[in-house]
């Protein structure tokens, strides 16, 4: 099932329950829709730009250097043309705008459907839903606050993906991931009586990873108890915020207090502040990676449960 581009139009939010294969088309076509979209962006705006300055220009010199009253009136008219065409250029852009998406979403997204695919049957679907919208959109604000150092606070949660399905050896698995950003504005005055207004961005993400099992295939899940953590393999950049292991699940929720990046995107310039960008599907896989190292020390004890050392 292609992208519905117009209903996509209306609120980038994308849902769908289908196979791998045919989840990566659309995400596929999405990417070049958000290209398109990229570069009449930046059109509209060279295009807006341009012709409001040579406007300005052209009412400038009609209304205040040109004494011919017939030419004056060429000069303001066309000068009023421009404008008119500049403003329709601003209006297209920002509508351009809402379908710029943020690229790094919709990568990660596909890099990891492409890992997961290998284990999932071709005929399987996975359950997605991916929210491009904004990561300030009215719908995603919590609340304001204001800090002890004078900065006023807007909080927004933005659950904007979360993946489902089943892999070859029946775990089920669900996938989430959550930003919590921080929009920050404050005035300050100088020594000198100055006043300043300062804004800043701050943010982290979660990533929470479930898999559900057979009991009967793990019967000894529950009894790893204080290994468990021990097993994770956590990246810098992240932290262990929650980890419960039942007998038929595995919960684990991870902080990403790193900016992170989709895997294949190029690496920006070093960083001058904070540390460097994480690769999410990395992140990603190493979650997964870590989930299954639990319980491959199941199986472990299932095995000798089974089979007990002798001597």
């Amino acid at each position: 099932m292609a992208v519905d581009v117009e209903l996509f139009s209306k609120e980038t939010i994308y849902r769908a329950s289908l196979p791998c294969t045919q989840v990566l088309e659309d995400l596929q076509r999405m990417g070049k829709l958000d290209a398109i979209k990229e570069k009449q962006q930046g059109r509209a705006f060279n295009v807006g730009c341009g012709t409001l300055v040579a406007a300005t220009l052209l009412l400038f010199v009609g209304f205040v250097v040109v004494e011919d009253f017939e030419l004056s009136v060429v000069m303001l008219w066309s000068g009023g043309g421009l404008a008119l065409v500049g403003i329709v250029a601003f209006i297209l852009r920002s509508r351009y705008e809402r379908l710029n998406l943020e690229n790094r979403r919709y990568e990660l997204v596909s890099h990891t459907v492409g890992l997961l695919q290998a284990d999932i049957s071709p005929d399987e679907p996975v359950t997605l839903e991916l929210d491009l919208r904004p990561e300030t959109h009215s719908d995603k604000y919590k609340n304001d606050s204001r800090t002890r150092s004078g900065w006023n606070v807007k909080h927004y949660l933005d659950p904007w993906l979360s993946l489902q399905g089943r892999l070859l050896d029946g775990t089920h698995f669900s996938l989430e991931m959550t930003e919590r950003i921080q929009m920050r504005k404050r005035t300050k005055t100088t020594p000198r009586g100055k006043t300043k207004f300062q804004n800043k961005r701050k943010s982290d993400a979660l990533l929470r990873l479930r898999l559900r099992v057979k009991p009967e295939r793990y019967q000894h899940l529950a009894r790893i108890g204080s290994q468990a953590e021990g097993a994770l393999q956590i990246l810098k950049g992240t932290r262990l915020k929650d980890l419960s292991v039942d007998p038929d699940r595995i919960d684990l929720t991870l902080v990403v207090d790193s900016a992170w990046r989709a895997g294949d995107a190029p690496s920006p310039p070093p960083r001058t502040h904070g540390p460097p960008e994480l690769n999410g599907v990395r992140v990603v896989a190493m979650a997964f990676l870590s989930l299954y190292q639990l319980l491959n020390l199941s199986r472990a004890l299932d095995k000798k449960a089974v089979h007990p050392p002798t001597g």
